[in-house]
């Protein structure tokens, strides 16, 4: 056999070897398929979701915030001056009256000061009575060569006495009136020294007062930062002291809500479970930098049983009510994928994702438009709302 031959029988067993290695494959593939299509099939069947009903009704409209408990005052106590503490006589917790003394500053300067003033103005009267005493000798030497001069002057005028003495006499006369005049003026002088003295000694004596620092209330004290031997100046915080008698909520409300929040308004929180109502008392008209403004809510009695100071409180105000509006639970609202408000509305079984506008907002419920009475929306979901889709197929629960 020729080597043509031989190359064209080899060819030939090669595609007939390939062709049943195909032929065995499809066979094998089809019997896989048959089994698989007789498995039994599993189906999850559709998604729960726990819905509620939209309904119509009335919705008392709330606005929710974050407060703070405060106490009734606070002092943060700082000197006048500058001066080493010489001791302090309360400690963090302690409860102190008003005008009980909180801590003594270091005053031997300013009482050596005083020192110095007091026997400044003790000289200064004794010169004065001194003084006083010459005034009252000096005017009657002048009222005595007054009237010598008088009597000379006549004297002379007559030609009994030269007129040389008659000048002499009223030489003497003047000098003693200059001598008074003197006198009375260094009297004025001393006076005006002891009145600055006196001005003196009150300013010192101010200052000695400051450095005894008292409670400006009855309270606690709840913080210290100073001990013995520190320096205190005037703005460095030394001491806090709070008048707990009484508590208040305090919030910031957005510039956007206060065309609705006014005092007044009821105010509505918890401590616990337990459920209170008050008053909203105070709002500042200033805005801070945030544009916020302060409001108050005083807690008297009872309402403060629970509340610690510096403990945050969820509070809500209670801004009146909405009459025949579309209700839902707050649940079932949730962002949409631009920042809008929406729904899942189950019609027929399947999802339908619905934008919806909010009316107002209460306590579990809000009013919106864009949903009829009777619809079902979803509140909750088993598997997430990450899960939830329109057209999705559920079972509706409630």
């Amino acid at each position: 056999m020729s080597r043509v031959a031989l190359r064209i029988l080899r060819f030939l067993l090669l595609i007939l070897i390939l062709a049943l290695l195909v032929a065995a494959g499809t066979a094998l593939v089809r019997r896989k398929q048959e089994k698989l299509a007789k498995a039994p099939k599993y189906d999850l069947g559709p998604t729960p979701v726990h819905v509620a009903a939209a309904r119509k009704g009335d919705l008392l409209q709330r606005q929710n915030y974050l407060s703070v408990v405060e106490p009734e005052r606070t002092a943060v106590i700082s000197a006048r001056l500058t001066a080493t503490i010489e001791e302090i006589a309360c400690d963090e917790g302690d409860a102190v009256a008003a005008n009980q003394v909180l801590l003594r500053l270091d005053d031997r300067e300013i009482r050596d000061d005083i020192a110095g003033v007091e026997a400044s103005i003790k000289q200064a009267r004794a010169d004065l009575a001194g003084n006083i005493a010459t005034i009252a000798s000096l005017g009657k030497s002048l009222d005595y060569w007054t009237r010598e001069a008088e009597r000379d002057r006549t004297l002379a005028a007559k030609g009994d006495i030269p007129a040389s003495q008659a000048e002499g006499t009223a030489d003497k006369a003047n000098a003693f009136s200059g001598q008074l005049d003197a006198a009375r003026k260094r009297s004025d002088a001393i006076g005006h020294q002891i009145e600055s003295l006196k001005k003196r000694q009150d300013q010192l004596e101010t200052r000695l007062s400051y450095c005894v620092i008292r409670s400006p209330f009855k309270g606690i004290v709840t913080s210290r930062v100073v001990d013995p031997g520190d320096l205190a100046a005037p703005g460095k915080k030394l001491l806090v002291v709070e008048d707990r008698s009484r508590l208040k909520l305090a919030f910031d409300v957005p510039q956007l809500d206060l065309p609705r929040v006014k005092e007044g308004l009821p105010v509505g929180f918890c401590v616990g479970t337990d459920s209170r109502a008050a008053k909203l008392s105070h709002m500042y008209p200033s805005l801070d930098l945030a544009r916020m403004m302060r409001a108050e809510v005083n807690l008297d009695g009872p309402m403060a049983d629970g509340c610690s100071c510096g403990a945050y409180m969820p509070l809500w105000v209670e801004l009146g009510k909405l009459e025949n509006a579309i209700l839902i639970p707050a649940a079932a609202l949730i962002e949409g994928s631009g920042g809008e408000e929406q729904v899942f509305v189950v019609r027929k079984n399947k999802l339908e994702a619905r934008k919806v506008e909010v009316l107002a907002s209460g306590a579990n419920e809000v009013a919106v438009k864009g949903v009829d009475p009777g619809e079902l929306v979803v509140t909750s979901t088993f598997l997430g709302w990450a899960k939830l889709s329109g057209g999705l197929e559920v079972e509706a629960v409630r």
